[in-house]
């Protein structure tokens, strides 16, 4: 006695076009992100903006995550914050400075990386003016992150707000605002300090090869099975 068909027709069905629909999914998401990375890379590349003039893009709707800034002021008196990061394979420390601006309260400024036990390389001294990218951290605290101890001058994950405040800031209009420091602008002497690039991960394409691949031995089995049905 035959198997009834229309369940297996159905199920297959089914499956193929959720298979087919993932797999449209993430063809619209690769040209979504490479849209985005262009946008980056484009903004990079274009001439750096006041500080002011990209935060007011940004309230206002814009894009300036990445965008090239530049801000005049002097680095806080205080030592700047380390941020955990990786240096060459070993614990390291993103060295994290308040720039204050004549107006308005001061930014977060990360002036790069070094290794663990390195002495901290003091920032220049006086009014100057700095250029960097400009990265918005606003994705809080991660699952697996411990508490940071500001008390001992640690931390873990990126909490902007209490990160700011360390450097006497009152007010953060908008409040996750982070400067990334270019190579062989003031401040980074002495630190690691990577070349810009947009570091967004682009695995849509790969994605998207799965879900029809898949959708496709999905059709091929379910061909061999009528075939094999019809043979009997």
């Amino acid at each position: 006695m035959k198997p009834r068909l229309w369940p297996v027709l159905l199920a297959s069905g089914l499956g193929l076009a959720i298979l087919l629909s993932l797999g449209v999914w993430q063809v619209k998401r690769l040209a979504w992100k490479e849209k985005l990375i262009a946008a980056i890379e484009a903004g990079m590349a274009a001439e750096a903006i006041p500080l002011d003039e990209a935060l007011n893009l940004e309230i206002n709707g814009g894009n300036t995550q990445f965008r090239k800034v530049k801000a005049l002021g002097h680095f806080a008196a205080r030592e700047p914050l380390r941020v955990i990061a990786v240096v060459n394979g070993g614990p390291g420390w993103q060295l994290v400075h308040g720039f204050e601006q004549p107006h308005g309260s001061p930014v977060l400024v990360n002036r790069g990386r070094l290794a663990d036990g390195q002495p901290l390389p003091p920032p220049p001294q006086g009014e100057i003016e700095i250029t960097g990218l400009l990265h918005w951290h606003a994705e809080g605290r991660g699952r697996f992150d411990v508490d940071n101890q500001p008390d001992k001058n640690l931390w873990y994950w990126w909490d902007v707000v209490a990160m700011t405040a360390q450097f006497g800031a009152t007010h953060l209009d908008p409040n996750y605002a982070v400067i990334d420091l270019l190579p062989g602008t003031p401040g980074t002497e002495g630190l690691q300090v990577d070349p810009p690039k947009a570091s967004l991960r682009n695995n849509h394409l790969g994605y998207a090869i799965t879900w029809f691949g898949l959708a496709a031995a999905l059709l091929a089995v379910t061909g061999v099975f009528l075939w094999r049905r019809n043979k009997t």
